[in-house]
């Protein structure tokens, strides 16, 4: 029982390390959110703090050349340094109201 307690810790540790979310290294292993996040202040493992988790641009308008685009959402999103959820919301907002479009797809 201790082996898989000391596991568990090296294997949430190394994840947050690699600079995984919190939310998806507790879904991994089968752990509230919460629960992955005092387990890693207890082992002092940096959580991070939310001004820095914020993206740089997150008040940054949308501008219409963010909305027509040749690539897929996810290359849209990583040339814009934005989410790919927040972009579809913005296809969905201001662009077009189908984000199953073949043009408009994840991924090619």
């Amino acid at each position: 029982m201790a082996e898989d307690k000391a596991r568990l810790r090296d294997e949430i540790t190394l994840r947050r390390e690699a600079g995984q979310s919190i939310a998806d290294i507790a879904a991994a292993v089968g752990v509230n959110t919460s629960t992955a996040s005092r387990w890693l202040r207890e082992w002092g493992v940096e959580v991070g703090r939310r001004e820095e988790a914020r993206a740089t641009n997150l008040w940054r308008p949308w501008t219409r050349d963010d909305i027509d685009f040749d690539l897929t959402i996810a290359e849209r999103a990583a040339a814009l340094g934005r989410s790919v959820s927040s972009v579809e919301e913005c296809l969905r907002k201001y662009g077009s109201t189908k984000t199953n479009d073949p043009d408009l797809r994840r991924t090619r």
